[in-house]
């Protein structure tokens, strides 16, 4: 056998390897792109179907069933469930207290996206009416929210969504009236429909 087929059935092992190592690393489920159609309720019982208590309870707040979604977060193992539950509290405005200490207990345990944690510290802060720790919190993350949805963050994302929907209402409170418009904007046209 020739050089020139083993180069070649090398070069397609190495290609086919890595098309499956990309695929494994962003896996999409049909509840995923249920909530990317902003098909919620279909999503609730896909998940439910499947067992996917994240995405449930995603969806559960996306639909504003802030009571439902913290009942599916709480069955979920994945970290980011704290933080669900920290903003379901929020959103429905009742047991502020808990709140802030599962988004200040997910922040020290998973700093991966400090600036979206802290945003919705923030918010916490300011639904518990500490709207100087809030604004303080918002000013300080407030360049790299701004960078990561200029740059990173750019195809619209339901699950970004409410993201958006707390940078918005933060802005409105430092006084940035004509980007706290335009973010709320975004949020819906990215999928928020909760509040």
């Amino acid at each position: 056998m020739s050089v020139g087929f083993w180069t070649l059935l090398l070069a397609i092992v190495l290609i086919g390897w890595l098309a499956a190592y990309m695929l494994a690393q962003r896996p999409i489920t049909n509840v995923q792109q249920l909530i990317q159609q902003r098909r919620y309720e279909d999503a609730v019982m896909e998940a439910q179907r499947t067992g996917d208590d994240l995405h449930r309870a995603e969806a559960l707040k996306l639909l504003g069933r802030y009571d439902d979604a913290i009942a599916a977060y709480k069955l979920s193992t994945d970290p980011a469930a704290r933080e669900g539950i920290a903003l379901s509290l929020a959103h429905s405005g009742r047991e502020l207290d808990e709140a802030r200490t599962l988004m200040e207990t997910q922040i020290a345990q998973h700093p991966q996206i400090q600036e979206f944690q802290s945003l919705a510290l923030a918010y916490i802060l300011l639904r518990a009416g500490d709207r100087e720790g809030a604004l303080r919190l918002y000013r300080d993350n407030l360049e790299l929210l701004e960078t990561r949805f200029r740059d990173d963050y750019t195809d619209p994302d339901p699950l970004l969504s409410e993201t958006l929907y707390l940078f918005s209402v933060l802005a409105r409170e430092n006084g940035e009236d004509a980007r706290a418009d335009s973010l709320a904007r975004q949020a819906e046209a990215w999928g928020w429909r909760a509040v």
